[in-house]
């Protein structure tokens, strides 16, 4: 077997890293669709600074992270029912998505090299109103995933959602703290 077809199996053999490459590319064109979207900047005037943090923070932070969620998860919802489905999403909704955008707040902020006491502000502001938005947004999606995807795909068809959300959080990540 050549080293390519080795390196072209890897995503099959092992889920997490399906998930890590979609969001090492999904993040940080979401950075940049957003800047387009919101500010009109052409590619060449991207901030890629920024898009860089989001690659590293999607693939090294969150998509572990939600493998390890999703795979815990897996194990207690076996049923693949459109009611499990419904009460899966809620129960995402209520424990594993504050957690997820608190993390996301705080890691992004620190990887800006935002001192402690800004990144927990930056939390505390931008936290509400975007788990209200979530609210609405990921029960949706995830019912669909949990429904219709297989379990081996459900990384991917998650980034492909997370396309939409984080266009979305890289507009609230964006938007200068009150107090500024």
């Amino acid at each position: 077997m050549s080293v390519l077809t080795k390196m072209l199996t890897l995503p099959y053999n092992f889920p997490i890293v399906r998930g890590m490459v979609s969001y090492a590319v999904i993040w940080p064109t979401c950075s940049i669709v957003q800047e387009y979207l919101e500010h009109g900047k052409p590619l060449r005037e991207a901030n890629w600074t920024r898009a860089a943090r989001f690659g590293v923070f999607g693939c090294f932070f969150m998509a572990p992270v939600f493998y390890g969620w999703m795979k815990y998860s897996n194990k207690y919802f076996t049923r693949k029912d459109l009611i499990t489905a419904i009460i899966r999403s809620a129960i995402e909704q209520i424990s594993y998505s504050p957690l997820a955008m608190s993390y996301f707040f705080f890691g992004m902020s620190l990887l800006e090299g935002k001192s402690y006491t800004e990144c927990v502000s930056e939390v505390r502001e931008k936290f509400w109103p975007t788990y209200k938005t979530g609210v609405i947004f990921w029960p949706l999606a995830q019912t669909l995933n949990f429904y219709f995807i297989s379990d081996k795909n459900r990384i991917v068809f998650v980034s492909m959602a997370s396309f939409v959300w984080t266009t979305y959080l890289a507009h609230v990540k964006g938007k200068q703290f009150k107090h500024d």
